[in-house]
């Protein structure tokens, strides 16, 4: 139901004139390409880039590109494709990866192991600050920077432990770094406003996972191992995360995951078929997933579903993917409305139970918070309901597998979800779910 809900929104909101293009960036061939979302037509090669671009993205009207080697940030119009200013780093800095506040950029010198500031405005780098750790992805949120540190060691090409860096943006200052798993490489922000860090693992025996940060408390309260080698993360307007997972054989691989429930869909043992070599991966406002696959120089066009519908060829290499896609103007206000806001369920352990599971709830309330759990059998109908008392933000309750009169549950799988008044889900609660399996 809330895939549906979604989707009507958009369609009704989306204009028939609606911008929905793609930028990719061809790593091989250092080139930029452009793909008309809607008519489905490709322009290569519209742009020539520096040495080794690494990243496009877009903010504020302008498509700025991140050239590794060349050491340098383009920012490109994103009208008539003319580069319009050339931002130049120290030389070997080996600039990675881009993110936006304000007037600013920021950027990661994988080699350096510093954060560069560039002024958007005066075009001036103003600012650099050291870290160390060969930071790669990096997001602005809340006046705070988050910068994974992978700790590569190029002695022995081994890595330490993966680590995210804060940074307060208003001084530009080092607040401190927390623990999360192997080479962390990429950042994104959940609607529930979760950091979820995607950590590649060291391509040996330390498979893939996914943490998940709480800016809040500056801990990482959960971790979905997904297993294999993911890279770069999108997450989708259905709460789907899309993780690009390379495949260099036969096929390349995206692998998929509720980012509310932790549950996952497309793993190693089942992933989405791509190109060779998936290499990164973007979403659209529509629910459509794009994956820029770098070993057969097409990107895949995958629905909500998971099935590759469309391919495109692109330019040598295509290594980094932007959306401008205006098709959601207008519904920013019906999405909040559906999005957790101020609590969230995190899991339930064990699952799937025999004996019984405990529920664990996080809240942005830090103060004592009493909330209302429903446990629902598969029809949709209250079997139990439960409360959790939650203090400085955290709560949990034990659920032993029986209904309100005491009796146990059938075997089956059962939804836990927060309650609102007089016994229903509120409206902003319809994502808070998790799915439990009682095994008898």
């Amino acid at each position: 139901m809330r895939k549906l809900t979604f989707f009507l929104i958009l369609l009704l909101c989306s204009s028939p004139n609606a911008q929905r293009e793609a930028y990719v960036v061809n790593g091989l061939a250092e080139t930029l390409s452009l793909i008309d979302l809607e008519s489905g037509l490709v322009a290569n090669h519209i742009a020539i880039l520096g040495e080794t671009p690494n990243q496009v993205a877009f903010y504020d009207n302008y498509l700025y590109v991140v050239n590794s080697i060349s050491a340098d940030v383009m920012k490109i119009n994103s009208s008539s494709h003319q580069i319009e200013f050339t931002y130049l780093l120290p030389v070997g800095s080996n600039p990675y990866n881009i993110a936006f506040y304000g007037n600013y950029a920021y950027v990661t010198g994988w080699v350096s192991g510093k954060v560069y500031r560039l002024n958007l405005v005066t075009n001036t780098i103003d600012g650099d600050l050291e870290i160390g750790g060969y930071p790669e992805g990096l997001l602005c949120r809340d006046n705070y920077l988050y910068v994974t540190q992978t700790y590569f060691d190029p002695n022995n090409f081994s890595y330490g432990q993966g680590k995210v860096a804060r940074i307060e943006l208003s001084g530009f200052s080092f607040v401190s770094d927390h623990n999360v798993g192997k080479n962390p490489q990429w950042i994104s922000r959940a609607p529930d406003g979760m950091l979820h860090i995607v950590c590649t693992g060291n391509y040996d025996d330390v498979e893939g996972s996914v943490y998940i940060f709480d800016p809040g408390s500056g801990v990482a309260i959960d971790s979905v191992l997904i297993g294999g080698q993911p890279s770069r993360l999108a997450i989708s307007p259905t709460g789907i995360g899309y993780l690009s997972a390379g495949g260099w054989s036969a096929n390349g691989y995206v692998y998929s995951y509720d980012i509310f429930s932790g549950d996952i869909i497309r793993g190693p043992s089942n992933p989405i078929m791509v190109g060779l070599g998936a290499s990164s991966i973007a979403a659209d406002s529509l629910g459509y997933v794009y994956s820029c696959n770098f070993g057969d120089d097409t990107v895949s066009k995958i629905d909500f579903s998971g099935n590759v519908i469309g391919s495109y060829g692109l330019g040598d290499g295509p290594l980094s993917i932007t959306i401008i896609d205006d098709t959601a103007i207008g519904i920013e206000e019906e999405r909040s409305e559906m999005l957790p806001e101020t609590a969230y369920l995190i899991k339930s352990y064990p699952n799937p139970f025999n004996a019984g599971t405990v529920i664990k709830l996080h809240s942005y309330d830090s103060g004592p918070r009493e909330r209302d759990i429903g446990i629902f059998d598969i029809s949709g109908r209250l079997i139990k309901a439960l409360y959790i008392e939650t203090l400085d933000g955290y709560g949990e309750v034990y659920w032993d597998g029986t209904d309100n009169g005491n009796s146990g549950c059938a075997s089956g799988i059962y939804f836990v979800k927060i309650m609102g008044a007089e016994g229903n889900t509120n409206k902003s609660d319809r994502l808070k779910t998790l799915k439990t399996t009682l095994m008898r």
